[in-house]
This record gives C-alpha cells, sequence and structure tokens, in this order.
C-alpha cells in the first residue's frame, strides 16, 4: 500500500533556487563542475537581494559579497575546495572576484551568459 506525505506549510514547499539550464547546454559551461553550477545558482540567487538593497558600484553593476566560510557550508566542502569551486565560476567568466584587502571580503560581480546563437 502506498503511504502519502501531506503538504502543510506551503511556503516552505515553493521555497527553491533556480539552475539555468544554459550550465548545462552551453559548450562553455558543460565541463564545469556540479558543485560550481549550484554555486552559481546561488549567486544568482544572492543577487536578487543585492540589486534590491543598492549594492552596486560606480558603473551600476549589481555585487555580493559571498564569504568562504558560507560556500563552505553551502556545498559540505573543505576552504581550499569552496575556493576553487569560486576560482572555477571566475575562469570561465560567470563571475568577477575583486579583492578588497585589509581583511575586507571579496565583491564577487554575476555575469549573465548570452548567446551568440540565436534559437
Amino acid at each position: 500500500m502506498t503511504k502519502y506525505i501531506y503538504i502543510y506549510q506551503r511556503e516552505k514547499v515553493h521555497s527553491f533556487t533556480r539552475l539555468p539550464n544554459f550550465l548545462f547546454e552551453a559548450p562553455s559551461y558543460k565541463k564545469i563542475s556540479n558543485d560550481a553550477k549550484v554555486l552559481y545558482a546561488y549567486i544568482l540567487r544572492r543577487t536578487d537581494l543585492s540589486e534590491r538593497s543598492g549594492w552596486a558600484d560606480g558603473n551600476g553593476r549589481i555585487y555580493l559579497y559571498y564569504p568562504i566560510d558560507e560556500v563552505m557550508e553551502l556545498l559540505h566542502c573543505g576552504r581550499q575546495k569552496a575556493i576553487d569551486v569560486l576560482r572555477e565560476l571566475a575562469r570561465v567568466g560567470l563571475i568577477e572576484i575583486k579583492r578588497q584587502g585589509c581583511g575586507k571580503p571579496n565583491l564577487i560581480y554575476p555575469r549573465v551568459y548570452e548567446s551568440d546563437v540565436r534559437e
């Protein structure tokens, strides 16, 4: 006999993070790790919050902070792996990391993929 579980809290059911299809379809991004794809999805999620908070540089580019400790917690990994995943995203051009120095957190500038091919 099948047992069903009923949903009682709708807001929890609708909480999700968007994972863009281009990360799996565009040749430039097919080979990046799944950890990098998940982190990018969470970076995009934070971008909305940064925009609402007015976090933009002098050129109007939105930035955010994503401390290494939070990346480690999200990906359930060590410090070096978290750093490597951020570098992977920077290497393929999905983010730009700007170091601030003096113990300040790095700024992360998310970028969006634009296809050269018209569908």
